[in-house]
């Protein structure tokens, strides 16, 4: 069988997307473009059944992220899995503003909620003046952010640490930054959520609690005290979250008054706020 004629049969399991391609390119080793270039090459028995063992976990809504173990965020590859969030462009909105703010400037950020580490390694990647400190729950997440410091060349400035924001800081300040994308969907929305994501990553990082807002909470009653005078606290929010997420942060009443940015696709997506000097 030909990488053409595989492509096919793979398309016609999983129409109306690259998804087929992206696999069939994980498989070989190679980039989707090439595909085209090499489409008359004949593949191995071993290589096409491997092929279709991908497709028909993909078909099942097994996310391609863990069957292919990569994704990539802010143009940089990061090693996922079973366990660990998969990075989201939408995170792009807080990550690409911390580095607008931060350009050219020494500055220690925490970056909690950490999951694979995307917003850390990237953060430490495009301002190399900055150390980072990122820290998660889960000690599945804590290796996978290790290895994709590591992966990134960063690791000499991202500290990688397990901690529970929910209990009192763990961790020594202060900080010029803390940036998180935390939990923040409600129990009720997960359940509409598209199969791949409802059914495949992990809950603990998804669920905010009965309204989404659990984990802001928890992070206001202590952020304040880690930030140096003027520091910023910039968190990820639902597209509906801002009014609700702002009133957090005014009624709090050590922050100026709350910023709200937009992403890509025109919905609120950041929340961030000056510390009161």
């Amino acid at each position: 069988m030909t990488i053409a004629e595989c492509l096919k049969r793979g398309r016609e399991v999983l129409p109306g997307g690259s998804d087929a391609a992206v696999l069939l390119a994980h498989v070989l080793g190679c980039e989707t473009a090439m595909l085209s270039v090499r489409r008359e090459e004949r593949l191995t028995e071993l290589t096409v059944q491997q092929y279709e063992a991908l497709v028909a976990r993909r078909a099942a809504g097994e996310p391609v992220a863990y069957l292919t173990g990569e994704r990539e965020f802010m143009s940089l590859p990061f090693s996922v899995g079973p366990g660990i969030l998969i990075p989201r462009p939408d995170t792009e909105t807080l990550v690409e503003w911390a580095i607008a703010r931060w350009r050219d400037k020494p500055c220690r950020l925490l970056d909690l909620c950490t999951g694979s580490g995307c917003i850390a390694v990237s953060l430490a990647h495009y301002l190399p003046q900055c150390t980072v400190t990122a820290v998660d729950v889960s000690d599945r997440c804590v290796d996978c952010a290790r290895d994709n410091a590591a992966r990134n060349g960063v690791a000499d400035r991202v500290t990688v640490a397990a901690g529970d924001l929910t209990q009192p800081p763990q961790f020594t300040g202060p900080f010029d930054g803390i940036l998180s994308n935390p939990p923040y969907i409600r129990p009720d929305v997960i359940a509409t959520l598209a199969a791949d994501v409802r059914d495949y990553e992990p809950r603990s990082a998804l669920d905010g609690g009965p309204d989404g807002l659990r984990f802001y909470r928890h992070i206001l009653t202590w952020a304040e005290t880690l930030l140096v005078p003027g520091g910023v606290l910039a968190v990820e929010i639902g597209y509906d979250q801002a009014a609700a997420v702002c009133a957090l942060v005014e009624n709090d009443g050590r922050y100026l008054p709350p910023q709200v940015l937009r992403d890509l696709g025109g919905n609120d997506r950041v929340v961030w706020a000056e510390r009161v000097s």
